[in-house]
């Protein structure tokens, strides 16, 4: 990990995204009457840092990693040569105990016993004592041993998933990530058929087919086909990925929660896959930052709305309908369609951004990016899980803005901030607030000014106070460039 040059931080990215579409897949499949929120908990469970690291560990990929800097006087033992003494670090035995402990809980192991700690006596506090003293590091042998952080091990495995993918290729790698333990499809499988059947009678036994024609015509899927470029074999798939859950009407197929579980996925690993693939070989920390800049429901919406996707939403919610056109009015009159990450876009204040007092901000719509998902896991299943399909259909819709992103890589609104205020932003701790159930934070900058973001959890409540900040940053410099007076010069070369 630490030799100079070399590092797993770009394997990791591609392996993370491609351990996420395959855990995707495998939920959908093998769960097909789960619905979406219950697939999301089992994915974040089975993709999650502390599921690698258990899996890792258990195969011994701790002792294959290259953790530490090599150092001639500090670390490195010559050849024929050994420590002077059996070195043990103290508490050794009692961490290892812990580390089964954990691993048994995880397992699910139901014969496991709490762990017996050591007898206490509770006394009275000290004046002088402090409120939590950190407990020293545990010490160990630089030249036998090295300090990996349980995070550096799950990192290991998706770089390991993500070195296969590249060499091997797609298939070869799915097998691999079932002997590591985790739960991916490794055979073709079916997918089931959207069209319900259960409105068929004796009397009308195609009475389903029917329906899904006049729903075809009624909502114009026609026209939808022609600005996306691609002709649906099963027409039931593009009928579900536009149904809302409120639409009560269409029985004929299911809502598109569960198309936008798969296709979020799916659209997610194309994309970092493309960026990777990238002839001019992005650093680790510009290829994250062009993957969220890419991926996320701004972009996405602003791009649902560019190809007249809402034309076609079917939902019986007022609310919901009042929100989209308020949101195509703005994408409209702000000329947001090729939205990326340095854009204006990105300061307009989304469902999970909710800013005090500024409830009547325009807000993107989260349903508008969730049926744009939801169209590329219907393309997908109707290909036949086709990958090469999918991408075709959506790198048309979204090649001027991956293609502006990439000239112009982008920086996160926390970033930008830091860099524009550099020393003298600092973000407090996150309040909870308890009757919204919302995430408050405060960002400071040169304890001059204080911005205050909202979010349901705190890295998109920082976010939000970090865009406000920078709104009014953009405002004060625009101002004074306007009130300078340029004075004209010669320049001799």
């Amino acid at each position: 990990m630490f030799i100079s040059g070399i590092n797993l931080e770009r394997l990791e990215t591609i392996g993370d995204s491609f351990l996420k579409y395959s855990v995707t897949d495998y939920l959908y499949h093998s769960h097909p009457d789960q619905h979406e929120g219950k697939l999301s908990f089992a994915r974040s469970k089975e993709v999650s840092n502390c599921n690698l690291y258990r899996l890792g560990k258990r195969l011994g990929i701790p002792s294959l990693i290259v953790a530490s800097k090599f150092d001639v006087y500090d670390s490195w033992l010559p050849p024929c040569y050994m420590p002077n003494n059996n070195f043990k670090a103290p508490n050794s035995e009692d961490a290892e105990e812990r580390d089964k402990f954990i691993e048994d809980v995880l397992d699910g192991n139901e014969t496991v016993q709490k762990l017996v700690v050591s007898s206490y006596v509770v006394v009275a506090p000290s004046v002088s004592s402090t409120a939590l003293e950190e407990l020293p590091p545990l010490p160990y042998n630089m030249l036998t041993q090295q300090y990996i952080s349980d995070k550096s091990i799950a990192d290991a495995v998706e770089a390991l998933i993500g070195a296969h993918l590249l060499t091997l290729g797609p298939q070869p790698t799915l097998k691999v990530m079932k002997w590591l333990g985790l739960k991916v499809l490794t055979d073709d499988v079916v997918s089931a058929d959207p069209l319900l059947r259960f409105v068929n009678t004796p009397e009308c036994p195609d009475m389903a087919e029917r329906l899904l024609k006049d729903m075809w015509l009624q909502f114009n899927f026609d026209l939808l086909e022609d600005k996306i470029g691609y002709r649906f074999n099963n027409k039931a798939y593009l009928l579900q990925a536009f149904t809302h859950a409120s639409y009560f009407k269409n029985r004929i197929t299911g809502c598109y929660q569960r198309l936008e579980f798969l296709g979020d996925a799916v659209l997610d690993y194309m994309i970092t896959r493309y960026l990777f693939e990238d002839e001019r070989q992005y650093s680790p920390g510009v290829l994250t930052d062009l993957r969220s800049a890419l991926v996320n429901n701004t972009i996405f919406a602003s791009l649902a709305v560019k190809y007249d996707f809402h034309k076609h939403f079917i939902a019986m919610c007022p609310g919901l309908h009042h929100m989209i056109e308020k949101f195509v009015k703005l994408c409209s009159e702000r000329n947001f369609f090729d939205a990326n990450f340095n854009s204006e876009m990105y300061m307009v204040t989304t469902e999970e951004e909710i800013d005090e007092g500024q409830e009547e901000d325009i807000e993107v719509p989260k349903a508008m990016s969730d049926i744009f998902e939801s169209v590329a896991g219907a393309v997908y299943l109707d290909a036949n899980r086709d990958l090469d399909v999918v991408w075709r259909v959506f790198f048309n819709l979204m090649r001027r803005t991956i293609e502006e992103c990439c000239a112009y890589p982008p920086r996160s609104p926390i970033r930008e901030l830091m860099e524009l205020e550099p020393g003298k932003t600092r973000f407090s701790k996150m309040e909870r607030i308890i009757e919204s159930g919302k995430v408050r934070v405060t960002v400071d900058i040169g304890n001059k000014m204080k911005f205050t973001g909202m979010g349901r959890n705190y890295r998109i409540a920082k976010t939000t106070a970090a865009k406000r900040a920078l709104k009014y940053a953009y405002r004060f410099l625009l101002s004074s460039m306007r009130s300078v007076t340029l004075v004209p010069f010669s320049i001799n070369f």
